[in-house]
């Protein structure tokens, strides 16, 4: 039987921003508790969950990514504000924004969206919210909890931006372990090779 893998398509972060997600993860537990942290040496910027892909669709997907990257030149983006999903009044999710070539990301992953769907891959139904995820709250948060996270979010100061060069994407694929998932990349794929021309 063919092996499944657990594949997305996302944005590789330099380590200067995966640094910067450290030291902020450092500001925000000495005021909260209620927060598993994500390791951010496995932090990427997601364009596209694909899920439990067949190994042998890797060349295909691949390929698509080779044909939609050639169409955007690279571009560059910087680290932002903290802020949370849903909201800061429930805070579930805490993350780290991205500002710069927004119009840029945007397009990039709307062609990311467009050529891997008809292999299979449906379009994602929410609209894209480009963030770096620092941590989720603790499975059933008390009304207290929340309050924590709100409060830590809301004192954390991100001292500089950090630019984040966009010059590929990358295939990876994650591994699920009782200690975390591992990452392991299994393609790169430069953009503008036909913008460039």
């Amino acid at each position: 039987m063919e092996q499944l893998l657990r594949l997305f398509i996302a944005i590789d972060l330099p380590e200067a921003v995966k640094q910067q997600m450290s030291d902020l993860q450092l500001q925000l537990r000495r005021n909260t508790g209620a927060v598993r942290w994500a390791d951010p040496n496995g932090t990427h910027l997601t364009l596209k969950f694909l899920g439990s892909v067949r190994a042998g669709m890797v060349p295909t997907i691949v390929g698509e990514m080779e044909r939609l990257a050639a169409k955007h030149r690279p571009f560059q983006l910087q680290t932002d504000e903290l802020g949370t999903f849903p909201s800061l009044i429930r805070p579930r999710v805490v993350w780290l924004g991205v500002r710069g070539d927004l119009p840029a990301l945007k397009a990039l992953q709307a062609d990311v969206e467009r050529y891997i769907e008809p292999l299979g891959f449906p379009t994602e139904d929410r609209a894209f919210s480009p963030h770096l995820t620092l941590g989720r709250s603790v499975k059933d948060p008390s009304a207290l909890d929340l309050v924590s996270i709100s409060g830590a979010v809301q004192q954390a100061k991100v001292l500089q931006p950090i630019v984040l060069p966009v010059n590929e994407i990358v295939l990876m694929r994650s591994e699920l372990r009782p200690r975390g998932a591992r990452y392991h990349t299994l393609a790169h794929v430069r953009l503008g090779l036909d913008a460039q021309a």
